[in-house]
């Protein structure tokens, strides 16, 4: 919970300040808080400070990727959904690789405290560096800073459509990786080594789905791109709700992560070509859907699972993957539409 309200109120604060103060100064200034945040965590001697250096953690984290999002989003306006696939395929790697690294250095006697304070070394210096970098750029453009604050796409139909998805991708996707160790230990006879290792295999397939859809999300269309990443996971996440066999399984979370891969990365692609000047406040508002994604389904799947079985609760999820497609399609005439006008 503490991470969850930390990242709220950074997505959220984060998103309607980048439009107000520019991409360029929330990156570099939400960097060196991060470095602060992770400083006070791991000096904190009270348990009390350590989970208000946490939550300052998550708030300066979620503010960072916000910026980072709209920073990329405004300087590639002819290809967003490629930059952001690409952005986020880059994320998938950093999200694989950087587990096994603290994890081996802790095994090799490293100090918690130390790996939270190197990491905010790291930040420190990323802050730094790019605060000179920007300083010497000079001001930014209309293309960093919106013209005006304008809080009425939070009511428009199409930002709601988005808002869904963001909340159904994080919601089940989170709900998978939370629980899956725990299903293939108990329903397949996993090791815990094999059960913790279908993480990876989802990320894997995340990080490949993404570069994929950098490659291709532009040619094909971004709407087009979300009905068949909606129709890839409808068809796919049956193979882990029924979980017939392991097999199957492995199967069915390698293929969903595929089909979860550009899900949200072209969503806020499409979003911000909607709003090019509200692009940090879409980033900021779309992360909080997925922010709750990553709160209420998973806290149900674990409730529901204790009173019936995993398998009734991922099949309670599948009912919110159904929609995607629908979604999909309404924002594919949309487009359609936005096509035809653009062309008269």
């Amino acid at each position: 919970p503490a991470g969850s309200i930390g990242g709220i109120l950074g997505n959220l604060l984060s998103g309607i300040g980048s439009d107000v103060i520019g991409r360029r100064r929330l990156v570099w200034l939400s960097a060196l808080l991060l470095a602060a945040a992770l400083a006070l965590s791991a000096a904190a001697k009270l348990w009390l400070l350590f989970v208000i250096g946490y939550v300052l953690v998550s708030t300066t984290q979620g503010s960072l990727s916000t910026g980072i999002n709209a920073m990329i989003a405004d300087a590639n306006r002819e290809s967003r959904s490629r930059a952001l696939n690409t952005l986020h395929g880059v994320y998938g790697i950093g999200a694989t690789v950087s587990p096994l690294v603290i994890g081996y250095l802790l095994q090799r006697g490293l100090q918690w405290r130390w790996a939270l304070g190197g990491t905010g070394l790291i930040w420190l210096i990323y802050g730094l560096v790019t605060y000179l970098i920007y300083r010497t750029a000079g001001p930014e453009g209309s293309s960093n800073k919106a013209q005006k604050l304008d809080l009425a796409m939070l009511r428009d139909g199409p930002f709601l459509a988005l808002f869904v998805i963001g909340f159904i991708y994080n919601g089940v996707a989170v709900s998978l990786l939370g629980w899956i160790a725990v299903i293939m230990k108990q329903s397949a006879g996993f090791s815990t080594f094999f059960s913790v290792s279908m993480i990876s295999v989802f990320y894997v397939a995340l990080t490949i789905g993404r570069f994929a859809c950098a490659a291709f999300s532009e040619k094909i269309g971004y709407a087009r791109t979300l009905l068949i990443l909606a129709i890839g996971i409808t068809v796919t996440y049956p193979l882990v709700v029924l979980g017939v066999h392991s097999f199957l399984i492995v199967v069915g979370v390698f293929l969903t992560g595929l089909s979860f891969s550009g899900l949200f990365p072209t969503t806020l692609a499409y979003g911000s070509r909607l709003y090019p000047e509200q692009t940090g406040t879409l980033s900021g508002t779309l992360s909080v859907a997925l922010t709750i994604g990553s709160m209420v389904p998973p806290l149900w799947t674990g409730v529901i699972a204790s009173h019936w079985s995993f398998q009734v609760a991922l099949g309670v999820n599948y009912v919110m993957v159904l929609p995607l497609i629908f979604l999909a399609l309404y924002l594919g005439r949309l487009e359609v539409g936005q096509a035809k006008v653009v062309a008269q």
